[in-house]
Protein backbone atom coordinates (compact mmCIF):
# COMPACT_ATOMS: atom_id res chain seq x y z
CA UNK A 1 0.00 0.00 0.00
CA UNK A 2 1.11 3.71 -1.05
CA UNK A 3 2.16 5.42 2.07
CA UNK A 4 0.45 8.73 0.34
CA UNK A 5 -3.21 8.94 -0.61
CA UNK A 6 -4.98 11.87 -1.71
CA UNK A 7 -8.57 11.90 -2.39
CA UNK A 8 -10.01 14.24 -5.00
CA UNK A 9 -13.18 14.35 -7.26
CA UNK A 10 -16.36 14.94 -5.66
CA UNK A 11 -17.06 17.83 -3.46
CA UNK A 12 -14.65 19.55 -0.59
CA UNK A 13 -16.61 18.28 2.52
CA UNK A 14 -17.07 14.81 0.97
CA UNK A 15 -13.26 14.79 0.74
CA UNK A 16 -12.79 15.87 4.05
CA UNK A 17 -15.47 13.59 5.91
CA UNK A 18 -14.32 10.54 4.34
CA UNK A 19 -10.89 11.55 6.00
CA UNK A 20 -12.09 12.68 9.38
CA UNK A 21 -14.33 9.40 9.22
CA UNK A 22 -11.63 7.02 8.31
CA UNK A 23 -8.82 8.53 10.96
CA UNK A 24 -11.63 9.04 13.50
CA UNK A 25 -9.64 9.15 17.21
CA UNK A 26 -6.17 8.52 15.26
CA UNK A 27 -6.96 12.63 13.94
CA UNK A 28 -5.43 13.68 17.77
CA UNK A 29 -2.34 12.06 16.84
CA UNK A 30 -1.90 13.49 13.10
CA UNK A 31 0.85 16.94 12.17
CA UNK A 32 -0.59 18.88 9.38
CA UNK A 33 -3.58 21.05 8.60
CA UNK A 34 -7.77 20.75 8.54
CA UNK A 35 -9.52 23.88 6.71
CA UNK A 36 -12.35 24.27 8.80
CA UNK A 37 -15.57 26.78 7.66
CA UNK A 38 -16.13 29.38 10.30
CA UNK A 39 -19.75 30.56 10.41
CA UNK A 40 -21.78 33.58 11.53
CA UNK A 41 -24.62 33.79 13.72
CA UNK A 42 -26.89 33.42 10.24
CA UNK A 43 -25.34 30.05 9.70
CA UNK A 44 -23.66 31.13 6.36
CA UNK A 45 -20.08 30.64 6.03
CA UNK A 46 -18.33 34.13 6.85
CA UNK A 47 -15.00 32.36 6.47
CA UNK A 48 -12.08 29.56 6.35
CA UNK A 49 -10.07 28.97 8.29
CA UNK A 50 -6.64 26.69 8.53
CA UNK A 51 -6.24 24.35 11.99
CA UNK A 52 -3.70 21.90 12.98
CA UNK A 53 -5.20 18.69 12.21
CA UNK A 54 -5.32 17.47 15.76
CA UNK A 55 -8.30 20.26 16.10
CA UNK A 56 -10.48 18.48 13.92
CA UNK A 57 -10.45 15.89 16.33
CA UNK A 58 -11.62 18.43 19.33
CA UNK A 59 -7.75 18.74 20.75
CA UNK A 60 -7.97 22.11 22.41
CA UNK A 61 -5.82 24.91 22.92
CA UNK A 62 -4.76 24.88 19.31
CA UNK A 63 -4.86 28.04 17.53
CA UNK A 64 -6.53 28.76 14.11
CA UNK A 65 -6.04 31.29 11.48
CA UNK A 66 -8.39 32.72 9.09
CA UNK A 67 -7.04 32.79 5.26
CA UNK A 68 -10.39 33.52 3.33
CA UNK A 69 -12.93 36.11 4.80
CA UNK A 70 -16.11 36.09 3.05
CA UNK A 71 -18.14 38.57 4.64
CA UNK A 72 -17.85 40.42 1.34
CA UNK A 73 -17.44 39.77 -2.06
CA UNK A 74 -15.48 39.03 -3.69
CA UNK A 75 -13.90 36.81 -0.59
CA UNK A 76 -10.42 38.65 1.09
CA UNK A 77 -7.91 36.47 1.01
CA UNK A 78 -4.71 36.75 3.89
CA UNK A 79 -1.69 34.87 1.98
CA UNK A 80 0.38 35.37 5.58
CA UNK A 81 -1.70 32.93 7.04
CA UNK A 82 -0.30 30.38 4.48
CA UNK A 83 2.75 32.27 3.93
CA UNK A 84 3.71 31.71 8.28
CA UNK A 85 1.41 29.62 9.77
CA UNK A 86 0.83 26.79 6.70
CA UNK A 87 4.10 26.62 6.51
CA UNK A 88 4.96 25.87 9.96
CA UNK A 89 2.27 23.54 10.29
CA UNK A 90 4.03 21.83 7.04
CA UNK A 91 7.47 21.71 9.10
CA UNK A 92 5.81 20.47 12.53
CA UNK A 93 4.24 17.32 10.68
CA UNK A 94 7.69 15.39 11.04
CA UNK A 95 7.08 15.49 14.68
CA UNK A 96 3.97 13.53 14.25
CA UNK A 97 3.45 9.48 12.85
CA UNK A 98 1.85 11.16 10.35
CA UNK A 99 0.20 14.19 8.60
CA UNK A 100 -2.96 15.02 7.42
CA UNK A 101 -3.38 18.13 4.09
CA UNK A 102 -6.95 18.68 3.64
CA UNK A 103 -6.96 20.79 1.19
CA UNK A 104 -3.96 21.08 -1.09
CA UNK A 105 -4.02 22.11 -5.00
CA UNK A 106 -5.24 25.96 -4.51
CA UNK A 107 -3.65 29.51 -4.72
CA UNK A 108 -1.69 27.99 -1.52
CA UNK A 109 0.35 26.59 -4.05
CA UNK A 110 1.53 30.28 -5.24
CA UNK A 111 2.81 30.93 -2.04
CA UNK A 112 6.61 30.34 -2.18
CA UNK A 113 6.97 29.00 2.21
CA UNK A 114 4.06 26.94 1.97
CA UNK A 115 4.77 25.45 -1.56
CA UNK A 116 8.88 24.96 -0.12
CA UNK A 117 7.68 23.44 3.06
CA UNK A 118 4.91 21.22 1.23
CA UNK A 119 7.69 20.17 -1.39
CA UNK A 120 9.93 19.45 1.85
CA UNK A 121 6.61 16.98 3.30
CA UNK A 122 6.62 15.25 -0.04
CA UNK A 123 9.59 14.61 0.01
CA UNK A 124 10.16 13.06 3.10
CA UNK A 125 8.92 9.52 4.31
CA UNK A 126 5.82 10.60 6.63
CA UNK A 127 2.64 9.26 5.35
CA UNK A 128 0.43 11.20 4.64
CA UNK A 129 -3.74 11.00 3.66
CA UNK A 130 -5.25 14.03 2.12
CA UNK A 131 -7.69 16.29 0.03
CA UNK A 132 -6.49 17.24 -3.54
CA UNK A 133 -8.49 20.07 -5.47
CA UNK A 134 -9.35 19.04 -8.90
CA UNK A 135 -8.09 21.11 -12.22
CA UNK A 136 -11.76 22.60 -12.29
CA UNK A 137 -11.75 23.98 -8.58
CA UNK A 138 -8.06 25.06 -8.81
CA UNK A 139 -9.16 26.73 -11.86
CA UNK A 140 -12.52 28.35 -10.21
CA UNK A 141 -10.36 29.42 -7.38
CA UNK A 142 -7.31 30.70 -9.72
CA UNK A 143 -10.58 33.16 -11.87
CA UNK A 144 -12.38 34.29 -8.81
CA UNK A 145 -9.39 35.76 -7.70
CA UNK A 146 -7.43 36.67 -10.84
CA UNK A 147 -4.41 34.73 -10.48
CA UNK A 148 -3.34 34.07 -13.97
CA UNK A 149 -1.83 31.31 -15.39
CA UNK A 150 0.90 30.99 -12.83
CA UNK A 151 -1.62 29.27 -10.92
CA UNK A 152 -2.65 26.86 -13.21
CA UNK A 153 0.91 25.88 -13.87
CA UNK A 154 1.97 25.47 -10.01
CA UNK A 155 -1.32 23.51 -9.45
CA UNK A 156 -0.73 21.02 -12.78
CA UNK A 157 2.54 20.57 -11.28
CA UNK A 158 1.86 19.67 -8.27
CA UNK A 159 -0.78 17.27 -9.28
CA UNK A 160 1.31 15.67 -12.08
CA UNK A 161 4.17 15.34 -8.73
CA UNK A 162 1.56 13.26 -6.79
CA UNK A 163 0.57 11.17 -9.67
CA UNK A 164 4.07 9.94 -10.88
CA UNK A 165 5.15 9.41 -7.32
CA UNK A 166 5.29 5.36 -7.08
CA UNK A 167 4.37 5.79 -2.88
CA UNK A 168 1.06 8.00 -3.55
CA UNK A 169 -2.08 6.91 -4.46
CA UNK A 170 -4.37 9.49 -5.97
CA UNK A 171 -8.58 8.15 -5.13
CA UNK A 172 -11.01 9.83 -7.59
CA UNK A 173 -14.06 9.40 -5.97
CA UNK A 174 -15.75 10.47 -8.98
CA UNK A 175 -14.58 6.88 -10.29
CA UNK A 176 -14.62 5.17 -6.73
CA UNK A 177 -17.75 4.65 -4.69
CA UNK A 178 -17.92 6.10 -0.98
CA UNK A 179 -18.55 3.09 0.61
CA UNK A 180 -14.94 1.51 -1.08
CA UNK A 181 -13.53 4.65 -0.87
CA UNK A 182 -13.78 4.69 3.22
CA UNK A 183 -12.81 0.97 3.10
CA UNK A 184 -9.33 2.37 1.04
CA UNK A 185 -8.60 4.99 3.52
CA UNK A 186 -9.45 2.95 6.55
CA UNK A 187 -6.69 0.15 5.24
CA UNK A 188 -4.45 3.01 4.98
CA UNK A 189 -5.34 4.21 8.32
CA UNK A 190 -4.55 0.12 9.90
CA UNK A 191 -1.35 0.48 8.31
CA UNK A 192 0.24 4.11 8.88
CA UNK A 193 -1.41 5.81 11.51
Amino acid sequence: MEKRIFLTGSEEETRSRLIREALHEKLAWAGGFVIAAESGESGYAEGYALRPAAAAAGVEGLPSRRFLDCRSWPPQRDNEVFRVFGAELLREAALYPFAVLDEIGGYETLIPQFREALEALLQSTLPLIGALKTPEEADAWRQLFGLGERMTQQTERLRASLASDPDTRILDLNETPEAEALAILRSWVAAFA
